[in-house]
């Protein structure tokens, strides 16, 4: 039975390759993500039941402590984001996964009496909607799309056919990036159909890298003044926090980490094994083989980092 838990286990969290792909962070916005797709289907007399018998599929266990195998992805995705370290390294970042799941508080109360709600086929309520909010603070939730996903779906029956539309097509797009191989996203794009509720006016904006665990801790804030100087401290940790998670970063903040970014150009034009001497010059006492071998050690996370930030941080 362990071996056929693996097996499922790797469903979620590796690709064809075999390779680890779920990262702490996607667990977060697939959970959340997966939220949203059933509080649009219960608004619809034809999907309800399903949300319905998705949800009560997924309440009953309150720990979360163990993968379960006949659980919906829902529910294995609570498992991962309340996990163990022994859970957190079955990630893509187990490192990183660890120091995130140490920074947050999923809120189980909350959760479960949404889910108990929702399976016993009650009306949606402010309470719904406050749940939504608070998993968002929680989960580091900074995606403007899903923000007004989320606020248009509880004001759904308000809405223009149009922005009905938009609204529809927006969570569409995301679960087609994070949802893909997922037990809900069939009932989404059936219910899309029937209700011509897809359109053609809403851009892509979903990255198509998986977005990274990037905790920092004092140790970390240490030899980021060292890089950008302690002026530019608060907002280069700005940057990695909103570019970790896919959220849009302002141009005064991207100032702030440029001398991080001139690092990235320089190692991109010489190469892995050579670091220009001149932008190791403003580390000042810092020996320049210890941030080579620490930059080299970081650089896939600094330029995954930006290019999630500039493929949606400036539309």
């Amino acid at each position: 039975m362990e071996f056929i838990q693996e097996i499922y286990e790797a469903r979620m969290t590796r690709n064809s390759s075999n390779l680890k792909v779920l990262t702490y962070t996607d667990c977060c916005e697939r959970a959340y993500l997966t939220m949203l797709v059933l509080e649009l289907l219960r608004r619809f007399p034809q999907t309800a039941p399903t949300a319905h018998g998705y949800a009560k599929s997924t309440s009953g266990y309150d720990s979360y402590k163990h993968f379960r195998m006949n659980g919906t992805d829902l529910y294995n995705f609570v498992y991962f984001i309340n996990g163990s370290e022994d859970v957190l390294k079955k990630l893509k970042d187990p490192k990183g996964a660890i120091g995130l799941r140490k920074q947050t508080t999923m809120p189980l109360m909350n959760f479960n009496r949404y889910v108990t709600r929702l399976s016993q086929g009650l009306a949606p309520n402010m309470d719904d909607q406050n749940v939504f909010m608070r998993l968002e603070t929680a989960l580091r939730i900074s995606n403007s799309d899903y923000k007004a996903v989320r606020r248009n779906i509880f004001n759904f029956n308000r809405l223009s056919t149009n922005e009905k539309q938009k609204t529809v097509t927006r969570l569409l797009l995301a679960s087609r990036a994070k949802l893909r191989s997922s037990d809900i996203i069939d009932d989404l794009e059936k219910l899309a159909v029937e209700g011509n509720f897809e359109t053609g006016l809403v851009k892509d904006n979903e990255p198509t890298v998986s977005l990274p665990d990037m905790p920092l801790d004092s140790k970390d804030l240490i030899n980021y003044r060292f890089l950008v100087g302690t002026k530019n401290l608060m907002q280069a940790q700005r940057v990695v926090q909103l570019a970790s998670r896919g959220a849009s970063v302002p141009s005064n903040f991207i100032t702030a980490y440029l001398p991080i970014i001139k690092i990235v150009h320089d190692i991109v034009r010489a190469g892995p094994a050579y670091i220009n001497q001149s932008a190791l010059d403003s580390l000042g006492s810092i020996g320049s083989r210890y941030f080579t071998s620490k930059i080299l050690g970081s650089i896939e996370g600094y330029i995954t980092s930006f290019l999630v930030a500039v493929s949606i941080g400036y539309r």
